[in-house]
C-alpha cells in the first residue's frame, strides 16, 4: 500500500482511511498500540503486537528446555504440592 496523507485534528485525533483500516483488519475500529521509535510514529494492531511478542519469546526460548510458561506453571504446581 502506498503512503496516504491524512490530517490530525487540533485535539490530536487521527482518522485512518478505510483502505488502511481494511488492510490491517480494523474496518470496525479496535485497539491499536502507538510507539515513538527514533522520532517516528509506529502504529500496530494489538494482534500484530502480540504476534511480535510471541515471535520474540520463541526466539529467546529456543533450545532452552523448561523455559516455557507451561513449564514454569507445572513447576509451581509441583512446588505447591510439596508444601502441603
Amino acid at each position: 500500500m502506498n503512503a496516504i496523507m491524512t490530517k490530525m485534528s487540533e485535539n490530536g485525533r487521527i482518522t485512518f482511511p478505510i483502505a488502511v483500516r481494511a488492510a490491517v483488519g480494523l474496518e470496525r475500529g479496535g485497539d491499536v498500540i502507538i510507539e515513538v521509535v527514533d522520532g517516528e510514529l509506529h502504529v500496530r494492531t494489538v494482534a500484530q503486537a502480540m504476534n511480535r511478542a510471541r515471535a520474540i519469546a520463541r526466539e529467546l526460548l529456543a533450545g532452552k528446555p523448561g523455559a516455557s510458561v507451561d513449564d514454569f506453571l507445572a513447576d509451581r504446581r509441583r512446588e505447591a504440592e510439596r508444601e502441603r
